[in-house]
């Protein structure tokens, strides 16, 4: 493994674990501060479904690569307004495989969220973007290629309201070099507020 491969990953750990430490602090906090921001909501979840590699990633010598995988993520999100909110999301796209090739995606996520005006309480209906921090790793014929790539993501969805939970189906797209992953998933969510 190279070194620059190991300082990313030992980053993305540290990354990862700080970002971790921040939800704790924010969900420790905020229910002390509820009664001084009315209308604000904090909430975390997870959510599993189907991946979608599709590369043609033709500088490793794959073309046309369009396979399926389960996939699952975790989330925090803080709703500051009824139209308003931001989210955190780790996504692990699990490992697609077929024609010799085997690509992993896994990576961190950070979105503004834009709930449509809907008169109905109980439904949201939002759209999401953001940017996405991805690492792709790829097996093609006992060679193995990695990259890490930050692009733009976005997505969107509809979440049915049960009191303090919530029941959510979502799409969202990817870019990482020389790929396009996408995920499709159904979750649930917690709020605390």
């Amino acid at each position: 493994m190279s070194t620059t491969h190991q300082s990313a990953r030992f980053n993305l750990r540290h990354t990862i674990a700080a970002l971790g430490a921040t939800g704790a602090l924010v969900l420790a906090a905020v229910p002390a501060q509820a009664e001084a921001l009315p209308g604000v909501d904090v909430y975390i979840g997870a959510s599993v479904g189907q991946s979608n590699a599709d590369s043609d990633a033709n500088d490793f010598g794959v073309s046309d690569f369009d396979k399926k995988d389960i996939a699952w993520d975790v989330f925090a999100g803080l709703r500051a307004f009824s139209f308003l909110g931001v989210e955190v999301n780790y996504i692990d796209f699990g490992k697609p495989n077929g024609g010799g090739a085997d690509f992993k995606y896994k990576g961190l996520a950070g979105y503004g969220l834009y709930y449509l005006p809907i008169p109905l309480p109980v439904l949201d209906v939002y759209v999401k973007a953001g940017l996405a921090r991805l690492d792709a790793d790829l097996k093609l014929n006992n060679n193995s290629f990695s990259t890490d790539d930050t692009k733009f993501s976005y997505g969107g969805g509809v979440q049915l309201k049960f009191g303090s939970w919530a029941i959510r189906g979502q799409y969202e797209q990817f870019k990482i070099a020389g790929a396009k992953p996408s995920l499709l998933t159904l979750g649930f969510s917690k709020s605390f507020l």
